[in-house]
């Protein structure tokens, strides 16, 4: 999965440090991450297909430094930090690419770097000015908080709770797919947690919202920061109750059915990123044995 960056660690502990020529100073706009392919996958080089390899701008790429810099996280031995300047000089032979396309790039420890960049720089951008007062709001040098020095509020990093849900009954699965998304690939149950709801209760009602189900037998497999949302997901395997009959959401999906492991699509083979995939992908395998490791 996407927070998946093999021996090395993530470090998001802040301190008020300064960039040097080596450190990774990422900049975002439109959507989209400047980056540079240095390899092309099996697309090609603007087909943002799996196994495109890509480089983030270290400080010494840009021909003018970034005049707001603020420190993010590192890996491993390497530092990240993000320019807040809303426009910066383009380093050569770098160029905005959209968060969708760079999700499919390796290597997996750049890739999770510019989506956890993602996250914190909408944050910053959002929070401009004080949603109380209107003030325009200063950064906290020694954490990471915004505050406003006129009414005193401070804002934190927003992390929204949320649920993928792997519906089964025997070696069957439910997958959908969502309306308004061209070319999307077959997903499982997920949403949301609403206020003053548990986890367990956001699985029961999404699914029922959704296909129309009752479910039973929870089992919690494992959770992901998703940092295209501001999300953290948590993934549940759990069995229809009673009537399998699925009735769509027609508002959110344009599709939901039962799929036998035979006849799942294999299209999330080549999704590696995501939780979603990965539980798919594991009840292809194991079918209802998923339940028991």
């Amino acid at each position: 999965m996407i927070q998946d960056i093999g021996e090395l660690t993530y470090d998001n502990h802040f301190e008020p440090l300064k960039p040097t020529a080596g450190s990774y100073v990422l900049h975002y706009r439109d959507r989209g991450v400047l980056v540079s392919v240095t390899r092309p996958g099996e697309g090609g080089a603007d087909a943002g297909s799996a196994d495109d390899v890509i480089e983030l701008p270290r400080l010494a790429d840009y021909p003018e430094a970034p005049e707001r810099v603020v420190y993010l996280f590192s890996i491993g031995d390497q530092r990240y930090f993000l320019a807040l300047d809303e426009i910066v000089t383009v380093p050569r032979g770098f160029a905005y690419e959209a968060m969708s396309w760079v999700r499919h790039a390796t290597p997996a420890h750049l890739l999770f770097a510019a989506a956890t960049g993602y996250q914190l720089s909408n944050w910053y951008a959002d929070n401009r000015f004080c949603s109380r007062c209107g003030h325009a709001t200063e950064l906290v040098s020694t954490s990471r908080e915004i505050a406003c020095p006129e009414c005193g509020k401070v804002v934190y990093p927003k992390i929204q709770p949320g649920v993928i849900c792997a519906v089964t009954q025997g070696d069957r699965i439910v997958l959908t797919k969502y309306a308004g998304r061209a070319g999307a690939w077959y997903a499982l149950v997920a949403g949301f947690t609403e206020v003053g709801e548990t986890i367990e209760e956001t699985v029961h009602r999404e699914v029922m919202e959704e296909v129309g189900l009752n479910v039973r037998n929870l089992r919690y497999y494992k959770s992901q920061p998703w940092s295209f949302s501001d999300t953290l997901l948590m993934g549940f395997w759990c069995e229809v109750d009673g009537d399998a009959s699925i009735t769509v959401d027609q508002t959110e999906l344009k599709e939901a059915r039962w799929f036998t492991r035979e006849e799942m699509p294999d299209e999330r083979v080549r999704d590696r990123a995501s939780l979603t995939g990965e539980m798919i992908e594991r009840f292809r395998a194991l079918g209802h044995g998923v339940f028991e490791g």
